[in-house]
Order: structure tokens, then C-alpha cells, then sequence
């Protein structure tokens, strides 16, 4: 009998009385439905690509991360929070990096960063919910089902899509994720990664349940397909915990829960799992007060963590193969606040990481006195930095994913 989703999620909640604990990311990884006609398979050097996303939550102040150092007007509007000329790590006779970013300053330098400036979108909302969720979709003009990357996944699966072709690094998976097929399991942690449930009587009874439908009658309604998520939970769990111990590295990371979070990215890269997306967040980002110490202490450990994970990358042979995508929501206001801090904004950059980036400045840096209510006004679309990575890295068709053509911006 043929078992489409659909069908499934209508009779579930009889058939599923028993009460079995399979992971909701991979119930609906198996025999999921055909997605569209348009579905794309990455073919040659695409096939085997890999994308890190990463989410600075929070708003960044992209004025004190690429420093606008030489406009007079950046040191008018913050007295007690510009970085002096001099300090500024400089990549041209206007802009630097933030004296802590020495790490990021160094892969600058060897062509190993893009930095897209003035990256924003049409009637920006400050709100961090909203705006974050605009990122993670990629639909500003309207409230969205599915995320970006979930609308990609969809896109390039052929048949059933393996549970590990999106990973989610983090207890909370992200909505960029969230689509109507493609399955992503959330992982947070991987010392003791693998199927366990709490030791307790709810506990050994969904463990004893997810075991004896891994056994149980195939010949009953949807008997195959409990069985094979059964199969695939256990299969996927062993298949990472053994292409982990793949992992040697001489790289040091910062001893930080961002630092411990990008090594566990290297550690399943080095597993060679077939994982197209990986996705982090890190916090901190919302500098409203006391800013100057706090905002340099995220980027120093941003910076060098971003410093180890490429030279971990490349000293495993992967350098050719990874890509890394760093964003925040928004920016922050052009002037400092009473509280030595900064409020929500608008425009800031986008960062790409890595051997396959043709490093260097992207788009135009926004004028500091042409202010649209305070605000910087944007000059690029975040949706064509992710429709050049659709197109030039994941060999998708971006406008099967974002649903219209951008602007190909030419920094891969």
C-alpha cells in the first residue's frame, strides 16, 4: 500500500494511540510526497557541498564590526563608543574591522572573506521576532510557512530525503528549517548523541515502544512505515556517532559554548554525512547598554572561532567543500544612546567564509547622513546574498527557492 504524508497526518491520531516517541523530524522524513514538478538535483561539483549558516541573534551593530573609520560623521554620532582610526583593523581607506577581529582579519587577507555591506530589506522591522523570522523565511512582505533553507531542502530531494541533509546545531530548531517535506533533526551536544529518553517509567516505556515497533508486523496499517522510522532513528543516530570518530584535529578553539558549537560543525563535517545545511546561532547581540566591552567580547570570540573552524576545515581536506554564512536580523541606530549602548536598526553586513569565496568588499557602505529616521538605508538585498549561494554553491535555482530573481552578486 502506498502511504503518502498527507494520508498519514489524517489517520495519525488513532494509529499512533500507542504513544511511540519517534523523533518528529524523521516521522516526517519517510514517504513524504513528491514536493513540485521543478525539483532540482545538484549535479557534479555541487553534489557535495556544504553550507554553515550562522545566526548572530540579537541585531548586530554593523557600524562597530566594519568600521566606517574615516567618515567624520561615524565619530560625531558616537562619542564614547567609536573605535579610534587607529585601532581599526583597515581593509581600505574608509572601512576596517573592529580592532578584536584579528582572526577574521587574517582569512580577509589570505581572500577567505566576503564581506556584503548595506544588507537589508524593503519597510525593515525592528522587531526582534519579526525581522528574524523575515531573515529565516526570506518573504519580508509576508507572514510565511516554510523558511528558506526548508523551501531548498524541498527543492533538491528526489524521492525520500535523508534525515541528515539539514542538521540544526542547538536545542531549538531554527524556522529557516521549517517546510512541508524535508526532514532536520536538532542536535545539541554530541559526546552522548544517540536515541535515549529519560530514565524513567515514560522514558522506558517509549524506549521499549520505539524498539518493539523496529521489530513489529509490517502487515498492519502504516506497520512498514512505523517500522522504517524505527530503523531510521537508530540507523541515523549510529551513522553520526560513528562518522564522528572520524574527527583529529590540532585546531584550537575558544573554550566558549560558540567555540564548543563550531567544532561540533567540523566533527560532523569530518563524518561526511551527505549534510547540505548546517545551522548555529549565537546570542548577546542586543548591546541596548555598556556596549564597547560586550560588543568587542562576541566578536573576539565570533573572530577567532570562525578563525579555528577554517583551519580546521582545511586541515581535513574539506576547505573546497564548506561555505559559512554569518547574518544577524538587524543593525543598530547610526547614534549611540544615554546608556553607552545602541537601539534596534536597520542595515548591517553579511559575511562568507571560506576557500570557494572570492574575498573582499561587497555593495555599497550606507551614508552615514543620508538617514532614512535615524537609520541606515539599505543598499543590498539580503535575498540576493542567499540567491548567490543558491545558485553559485548549492547548484540550486534560486528562483525556484526565493520565488523571484535577484541580483547575482558574483562573491563565489
Amino acid at each position: 500500500m502506498s502511504v503518502t504524508r498527507r494520508d498519514f497526518i489524517k489517520k495519525s491520531a488513532t494509529t499512533v494511540a500507542v504513544g511511540l516517541a519517534v523523533p518528529p523530524w524523521l516521522a516526517k522524513m519517510v514517504w513524504a510526497d513528491s514536493v513540485t514538478s521543478r525539483a532540482l538535483t545538484p549535479t557534479g561539483p555541487a553534489g557535495n557541498r556544504s553550507l554553515v549558516v550562522i545566526q548572530l541573534t540579537g541585531g548586530n551593530d554593523g557600524l562597530n564590526t566594519v568600521v566606517p573609520y574615516a567618515d567624520a560623521a561615524y565619530h560625531s554620532a558616537r562619542p564614547g563608543l567609536a573605535h579610534a582610526d587607529s585601532s581599526v583593523l583597515h581593509l581600505s581607506n574608509y572601512v576596517g574591522l573592529s580592532p578584536v577581529m584579528a582572526g577574521m582579519k587574517g582569512l580577509y587577507d589570505q581572500g577567505r572573506l566576503a564581506i556584503v555591506q548595506g544588507v537589508g530589506y524593503p519597510n525593515p522591522n525592528r522587531s526582534h521576532f519579526r525581522s528574524m523570522e523575515i531573515w529565516q523565511t526570506a518573504e519580508p512582505e509576508k507572514m510565511a510557512s516554510e523558511g528558506w533553507v526548508g523551501r531548498y531542502l524541498d527543492a533538491i530531494r528526489t524521492g525520500r530525503t535523508s534525515p541528515l541533509t539539514g542538521i540544526n546545531i542547538g536545542n531549538e530548531a531554527s524556522e529557516a528549517f521549517t517546510n512541508a517535506h524535508a526532514a532536520v533533526p536538532s542536535i545539541q551536544g554530541l559526546a552522548n548523541f544517540g536515541v535515549v529518553f529519560p530514565r524513567n517509567p515514560d522514558g522506558d516505556a517509549r524506549t521499549a515502544a520505539l524498539k518493539q515497533v523496529q521489530l513489529g508486523d509490517t502487515n498492519t496499517p502504516y506497520g512498514h512505515f512505523f517500522q522504517q522510522t524505527a530503523q531510521e532513528t537508530y540507523q541515523s543516530a549510529d551513522q553520526i556517532a560513528q562518522g564522528i570518530k572520524k574527527y583529529q584535529s590540532t585546531v584550537q578553539y575558544p573554550k566558549t559554548a560558540f567555540g564548543r558549537s563550531m567544532q561540533e560543525v567540523a566533527m560532523l563535517v569530518a563524518a561526511n554525512l551527505g549534510t547540505r545545511v548546517y545551522y548555529i546561532s549565537t546570542g548577546g547581540f542586543d548591546t541596548h547598554a555598556q556596549q564597547l566591552r560586550r560588543h568587542g567580547q562576541l566578536w573576539q570570540d565570533v573572530s577567532d572561532t570562525l578563525a579555528a573552524f577554517q583551519a580546521d576545515v582545511e586541515q581535513m581536506n574539506a576547505g573546497d567543500h564548506v561555505l559559512t554564512l554569518a547574518f544577524s536580523e538587524f543593525g543598530r541606530r547610526v547614534h549611540e544612546n544615554a546608556n553607552g549602548g545602541t537601539d534596534h536598526g536597520t542595515a548591517s553586513e553579511m559575511f562568507l567564509l571560506g576557500k570557494p569565496v572570492k574575498g573582499g568588499l561587497y555593495g555599497s557602505y550606507p551614508s552615514l547622513t543620508d538617514l532614512d529616521h535615524g537609520d541606515l538605508k539599505y543598499s543590498t538585498d539580503f535575498r540576493a546574498v542567499y540567491a548567490t549561494v543558491l545558485d553559485r554553491w548549492l547548484g540550486a535555482d534560486s528562483e525556484v527557492v526565493l520565488g523571484k530573481r535577484y541580483e547575482d552578486l558574483k562573491f563565489i
